[in-house]
């Protein structure tokens, strides 16, 4: 079972993995996650582990070779539903704990 908050933000963090991902990304309605997905999902969680802040979505697009349009084409919510899948707690994401400048 995984416990989320009321908004889909994972509430034991330490608990995520691909299963994990899996089951939030089922949550928010993305029924495959893709080759893609998994490279913008990965990039969070390193980015975060390194910089303790979440990337902007111009970090992602930069990272991965997509445009902010196919970022909401494998994440229809936007950057908010790539972070949730990601494991980022709501505290996390609604702190503006992102990093432009890195």
């Amino acid at each position: 079972m995984v416990s989320i908050t009321s908004d889909g933000y994972l509430i034991n963090p330490e608990k995520w993995d691909r299963d994990i991902a899996q089951k939030l990304a089922s949550y928010e309605k993305i029924t495959n996650l893709s080759e893609k997905h998994w490279e913008v999902i990965m990039f969070i969680r390193d980015y975060f582990q390194d910089f303790k802040v979440i990337p902007a979505v111009q970090k992602i697009c930069a990272h991965t070779n997509l445009k902010t349009i196919e970022i909401y084409l494998l994440f229809p919510n936007g950057p908010k539903e790539a972070y949730r899948v990601a494991g980022m707690t709501q505290e996390i994401v609604t702190t503006k704990n992102v990093s432009i400048g890195r």
